[in-house]
């Protein structure tokens, strides 16, 4: 499960949006010779998670470049899907070109770090791997780490069990810890209410305006065996934008029942 604030700034103080997304879907397909002789022949498809904090610019472009690469992978018959390393590997080297030429002219605000996650295909469990920015001794380079996380529970600490990468992480686990811990003073112990602790404490973040970097509304998103999801959030009073109805769902802060139809087609509101 991941979790991030949708405020985006130039500075502190200087916000250019309280909408910005930061939990992004990554697709990866995989096609083989059919019949034909052409990579006609899809024989994977999955979706996995892209997360970031730094230069929405260089992220973004980063992110889209990945998805639309991975989308059009080739093999030879029976070749195997990518590792996640695999693929995490080649994400951070599309980071690392764009950090390298937006950095050229924005220096250090050109630089994210990101935390690629979700199912892999080879080792057939969920995975987790954090991209950071490396420069030393005039050498530019991504750092990538995979985490080995244990599952939150009432009692523990954010540190066993989560990344948090942006620009206030001590913040954020303080306040999962005490979301932890609250709980088990309460006697909550039930998995669920450990699993929804990061972004309780998230929102309590923002609804207190513990820092000027975090702002705007909850973003969540999940990954599993079956891939990744967005999930859209029931937001509480203070969170919502200004909105007639007393109840909804929102995605990135809108209100689902205000985002226009496509076609015979509405967005759906799944998840909490």
């Amino acid at each position: 499960m991941a979790v991030a604030d949708t405020r985006i700034v130039r500075t502190a103080g200087n916000v250019l949006t309280e909408h910005g997304p930061k939990l992004l879907p990554v697709t990866i397909v995989c096609r083989q010779p059919g019949p034909s002789g052409f990579f006609d022949r899809e024989v994977y498809r999955a979706d996995i998670g892209f997360a970031y904090s730094g230069s929405t610019l260089s992220a973004l472009a980063a992110h889209a470049l990945s998805n639309t690469l991975l989308s059009k992978l080739i093999g030879n018959p029976g070749a195997p899907p990518p590792a996640l390393n695999e693929v995490a590997h080649f994400i951070a080297g599309a980071s690392a070109e764009y950090m390298r030429e937006v950095g050229q002219l924005s220096g250090t605000d050109g630089l994210f770090s990101a935390i690629v996650f979700g199912w892999c295909p080879q080792q057939r469990t969920l995975r987790t791997f954090e991209l950071r920015p490396r420069l030393a001794n005039a050498q530019f380079w991504v750092d990538m780490q995979e985490h080995s996380l244990n599952p939150i529970r009432v009692g523990g600490t954010a540190a066993e069990s989560s990344i948090v990468i942006g620009s206030s992480p001590a913040l954020l686990k303080e306040a999962i810890d005490k979301e932890l811990g609250d709980a088990k003073a309460r006697e909550e112990v039930h998995q669920i209410v450990a699993f929804d602790a990061p972004r309780r404490a998230l929102r309590h973040l923002i609804v207190e305006n513990a820092s000027e970097m975090i702002g705007g509304t909850v973003q969540q998103a999940w990954a599993t065996a079956s891939g990744f999801q967005i999930v859209s959030n029931v937001e509480p009073i203070a969170l919502r934008p200004p909105s007639p109805r007393n109840v909804g769902t929102f995605i990135l802060g809108f209100d689902a029942a205000d985002i226009q139809t496509v076609g015979n087609y509405r967005v759906a509101s799944d998840g909490r």
